[in-house]
């Protein structure tokens, strides 16, 4: 049941850094852990290399709410991870991999090449690349160290040249963290305290007002009081930064910020085949310059359902507040339900689906003044998506996706538009179609 432990934990642990992910995420598809093969044996480490091309097409590619622009995407990724301990080999049962190791490292580096079939977007590379390190990863202390970078170039708001070809909408993100995990020998009591510091920049100097860095320290505490359930405080303090040297581009009122987030709740398995994550506490923003500030209760409740092992159906709910280009932050109650499941042990499906009511703070232009035609921006997103994936092998695998993303806001701004965010309400349709191999 410990296993069982372990996964509850990881899941209230997400509560924190989903903001993020929500935020940043491009595609369907899951971390590279789950599209690994046996590797390549080089000493104590393994290399895992990666190759996938894709066609597909954006029937909007600038998320506009009239004159929508679509086109073909060409997209060739390629990647190469190593690792101490494959996750692979420790779930196919290698006695080798099961036994504790001093020291445990993750580390990969990718590349997508996107060539878009249009004269608007000039070819673009995205990328990430990931180091992680854990020292006495099972002992009663342990040292993880952690760096992820990751590029996207897709255009995430309207163009940003009226005519002709537009600037590069490469958007850059550095997340580097140090943390310090203690646990009684009973490995009842766990506790962490670390530091996170988060940059992000852009490409062109048309964005480059959105650049910022944040300092975060993230703390938590969790108490096993059945072998599959534990009670759960996390905390964090995060304060921001944005680089004003570029703020003369800027079209709406950006400010520093502090902010503290901290909720309390269960975290656990209640049977083999349900496990449930429910968290509930307080969050507060202050905001140096003028408009609003925040605090407000926060919530989590995400249940996850194996009913068998080859099906998986998760479904949750939560409320928070995030950094927003306007108003100073965004408030939101996002529902969300996906599954997963495989069949015959080659074909792999998964559907899902999100909806998220959105508030802004007060949203001001540099000046001031509104910045919109209301005070607050109120949206609701609506994100869906199909996948499916054929492994032919188990080093080659044939997959394809659908996706929809929509906002829906009586929200319209006033003079010129905000070019971090998408002007007003739009909708996108994407499908992808592509051949993988991985070894």
């Amino acid at each position: 049941m410990g296993r069982y432990r372990k996964l509850g934990l990881a899941l209230a642990l997400v509560s924190l850094v989903g903001p993020l992910a929500r935020a940043s995420a491009q595609d369907f598809s899951e971390d590279r852990l789950g599209r690994e093969g046996p590797g390549f044996k080089a000493g104590r480490l393994v290399l895992h290399p990666g190759l996938s091309l894709e066609g597909g097409y954006d029937t909007n590619l600038f998320l506009q709410n009239e004159n929508e622009e679509g086109a073909f995407i060409l997209r060739l990724t390629g990647y190469l991870d190593v690792a101490t301990e494959p996750p692979v080999r420790r779930r196919e049962g290698d006695s080798n991999a099961a036994k504790p190791q001093k020291i445990e490292f993750r580390g990969g580096i990718g590349a997508s090449y996107y060539h878009f079939f249009t004269d608007r977007i000039d070819p673009n590379m995205a990328a990430d690349a990931h180091i992680n390190f854990a020292y006495n990863p099972s002992d009663v202390f342990t040292l993880r160290v952690n760096d992820v970078f990751t590029r996207t170039v897709r255009p995430f708001t309207n163009p940003n040249t009226q005519e002709g070809e537009t600037t590069s909408y490469g958007r850059n993100f550095n997340t580097a963290s140090l943390d310090l995990i203690g646990r009684s020998k009973s490995r009842v009591l766990e506790g962490k305290l670390g530091y996170t510091n988060f940059i992000e920049f852009f490409d062109s100097s048309v964005f480059n007002y959105g650049n910022s860095m944040t300092h975060r320290v993230p703390a938590s505490l969790s108490w096993s009081f059945f072998p599959s359930s534990a009670l759960v405080y996390m905390a964090e303090f995060a304060a921001q930064r944005y680089d004003f040297t570029n703020y003369i581009n800027s079209t709406t009122l950006l400010s520093d910020s502090n902010r503290i987030h901290n909720s309390i709740g269960y975290s656990g398995a209640l049977t083999e085949r349900f496990s449930l994550t429910a968290m509930i506490g307080y969050a507060a923003g202050f905001f140096d310059f003028v408009g609003d500030d925040y605090e407000g209760v926060i919530a989590r409740v995400e249940a996850n359902w194996r009913p068998r092992p080859t099906i998986a159906v998760i479904g949750g709910y939560e409320r928070d507040f995030i950094p927003s280009f306007i108003g100073n932050f965004t408030e939101f109650n996002r529902l969300h339900l996906s599954t997963r499941f495989v069949l015959s042990g080659a074909l792999q499906l998964g559907v899902r689906a999100s909806v998220s009511f959105d508030k802004s703070g007060l949203a001001l232009a540099p000046d001031g003044t509104l910045l919109g035609d209301q005070p607050y921006r109120k949206d609701i997103r609506v994100q869906a998506g199909i996948f499916g994936e054929y492994r032919f092998k188990a080093w080659l695998a044939l997959f394809a996706q659908v996706g929809y993303l929509a906002d829906f806001t009586d929200f319209q701004y006033v003079g010129a538009t905000p070019l971090l965010d998408p002007a007003a309400s739009y909708k996108r349709f994407d499908a992808w179609l592509g051949l993988r191999v991985f070894y």
